[in-house]
């Protein structure tokens, strides 16, 4: 068995992570310019090095845009941000997400199973989805609500690479911590017990080839939470 080193955080993430946070607290608006990256490097006491990676690193993320001989300047994260920019904005939260990304998290879901649910009834058979009760058999009464939430999750990604698309499984996949997070609450809310009985109807529809049970149940499960986070936000 190996272990990997641990390491200590470099000045360039500890940068990053800085000017992130300013970014998502709102103290550096969208359209603000930066200072240059010498004026930085003297009031962070950092290097100029590290300032110019970590900006590189900031305009991947989509937090800032680096105009040639005009600067750096705070870019709106919606508009140029990647699934990277979700992450980043959850560990400015402590690992929690804001009840609008929750919102915006669960809608782009929906849309995302119901294609995946469509393909799987179009182009798996039936001895293909043994796989997905197989999963389903490794949740037990007493697990915790960690232990479900990774199983769920496990059946939903073996279903997107079942639907034999390219993408969705690598889609669902980049979404895993988000996911967990999500699956995480429904098992809190509705227990361990229900949600997986809602995924065992889900798999009797699927394997009866029946689309609109599936698609149903599918659209239910998501507009329960929805609901339910609408109506806490209120």
């Amino acid at each position: 068995m190996g272990f990997e080193k641990i390491s200590n955080v470099s000045l360039t993430d500890l940068f990053v992570q800085q000017i992130e946070n300013m970014i998502l607290s709102g103290e550096l608006e969208v359209g603000e310019q930066l200072p240059p990256a010498r004026e930085l490097s003297i009031q962070m006491g950092v290097s100029r090095p590290v300032i110019s990676a970590g900006l590189i690193e900031l305009e991947k993320l989509g937090f800032v845009e680096i105009i040639p001989r005009k600067g750096a300047f705070v870019c709106d994260y919606r508009r140029k941000g990647t699934v990277e920019t979700l992450v980043a904005i959850m560990r400015y939260n402590g690992g929690a997400m804001r009840k609008n990304e929750v919102i915006s998290l669960l809608q782009v879901r929906e849309a995302l199973e119901c294609l995946t649910v469509q393909l799987v009834i179009e182009h798996t058979t039936k001895e293909e989805m043994k796989s997905l009760e197989k999963i389903l058999n490794e949740i037990h009464e007493n697990d915790s609500s960690d232990k479900i939430a990774n199983i769920i999750f496990k059946f939903h990604h073996e279903l997107a690479v079942l639907s034999k698309n390219m993408l969705l499984p690598l889609l669902y996949h980049s979404f895993k911590p988000e996911s967990l997070y999500l699956w995480k609450m429904s098992c809190r809310r509705l227990g361990g017990k229900q949600l997986i009985d809602v995924k065992l109807t889900l798999l009797e529809a699927l394997i009866a080839k029946d689309l609109d049970k599936a698609l149903s149940l599918t659209r239910k499960s998501v507009d329960v939470a929805l609901k339910e986070i609408r109506e806490y936000i209120s």
